[in-house]
């Protein structure tokens, strides 16, 4: 056992990786950027280590104390002989759903079911500032929301946060193994 796992089961921070059945572990976490422009990111960006035995994978939440995190990436750091995390803190829960249509007596009836209930994102606004530097963003992108692949996001699909609805306009792949970026926009649709 390396000095680094014995540091983190002796002062790491308690967390809980939420799955089917929770696994309790040890971690020690950091901001991951000193941003001064945008405080959502400071706030929103950690970085840090986790003992090797919780697996901890892409896309899954965990928690400490009663914040929420959703995984972006994790590899094996062999300098401490545990998983190195890097991940960020939901800011937002949002309801997941997709467009169901059903003919009755000749005409279409439209629903929106929801596919998942209560999905804890880290979710950013776009400002012009974004928008300088990310030329990816979508004219009608209004947030950008990392959430787990697991969830099965597709374009047209509706998240509903707490001031309104909003129609996926782009589901971006970003590299990470277990999250997705999905840039939401207005949705007007009945």
């Amino acid at each position: 056992m390396s000095y680094h796992s014995k540091f983190l089961k002796a002062k790491g921070q308690i967390c809980t990786i939420l799955r089917a059945k929770p696994v309790t572990s040890r971690i020690s976490l950091k901001r991951s950027t000193r941003a001064s422009r945008d405080l959502g990111i400071r706030e929103g960006y950690w970085e840090g280590t986790i003992l090797l035995d919780a697996s901890l994978t892409s896309g899954e939440y965990f928690t400490i104390g009663d914040d929420k995190y959703i995984t972006q990436s994790t590899n094996f750091d062999p300098a401490s002989s545990c998983t190195a995390v890097f991940a960020a803190k939901t800011n937002t829960v949002m309801h997941h759903c997709r467009i169901s249509e059903v003919a009755v007596s000749g005409n279409v009836q439209t629903s929106w079911p929801v596919v998942n209930a209560s999905v804890a994102a880290f979710v950013e606004v776009v400002t012009y500032t974004l928008r300088q530097y990310d030329p990816g963003l979508l004219e009608q992108t209004r947030y950008i929301a990392q959430v787990p692949k697991v969830i099965g996001a597709k374009k047209l699909d509706r998240f509903v946060m707490c001031d309104g609805n909003y129609q996926v306009v782009s589901v971006d792949e970003m590299g990470m193994s277990g999250v997705e970026r999905v840039q939401l926009g207005a949705d007007v649709r009945e």
